[in-house]
């Protein structure tokens, strides 16, 4: 009989603790630190390779219009909002960042977008971080969207030069970024 007593008080004991750990799990899950992790293992969009960055005016202030393509891997779930940080060295700040592309539902694959505003000047971008915030069934999931070390690649978009105003172009003559500050920078070998 002490032997039942003693199993029956465990099991009274384990099932509050069980229960309390699904809870705990659960607000995790609903966290921006779940949705994160939720995003690194299993991501909703592959990170946006950037095709041209120009600059443009976000809500009145210097900022860029980023255009490029990503692969959407699964269209189950509810696209919700973009998030930008630009980094400091001690501390970050959220940016203004949206799309201005016409609304309209994704399938899977590889998608294009021609205008993410973004509140940050072209020069700033390599300082900066996007996610994307998706609903999918009840989690919530931020998968990574821009990095620079695998968003930027001006040469594989076919660009030519980087301007002074951080813009990119395929041009190769006369008057390259002339209304851009002109050329900042030629990729590969200049004309």
């Amino acid at each position: 009989m002490a032997r039942l007593t003693r199993t029956m008080r465990w099991l009274l004991l384990s099932w509050p603790s069980f229960a309390g750990a699904l809870v705990v799990l659960w607000l995790f899950s609903q966290s921006d630190h779940g949705a994160a992790l939720y995003g690194q293992l299993n991501p909703v969009t592959s990170p946006l390779q950037v095709t041209s960055v120009e600059p443009a005016s976000v809500n009145g202030a210097p900022g860029s219009r980023i255009s490029g393509t990503a692969v959407i891997h699964r269209d189950t779930c509810d696209y919700l909002d973009v998030e930008w940080e630009l980094h400091g060295d001690r501390r970050s700040v959220r940016a203004t960042a949206f799309f201005a592309d016409e609304a309209r539902v994704r399938e899977a694959g590889v998608q294009r977008w021609e205008a993410l505003l973004v509140g940050v000047p072209p020069h700033k971008l390599r300082d900066t971080t996007g996610d994307v915030r998706h609903q999918c069934g009840m989690f919530p999931v931020m998968s990574p969207f821009y990095r620079p070390d695998e968003s930027i690649l001006p040469a594989e978009a076919g660009a030519t030069a980087i301007c002074e105003s951080g813009a990119y172009t395929s041009s190769t003559g006369p008057g390259t970024c002339s209304g851009h500050g002109g050329v900042n920078t030629w990729i590969g070998d200049p004309p």
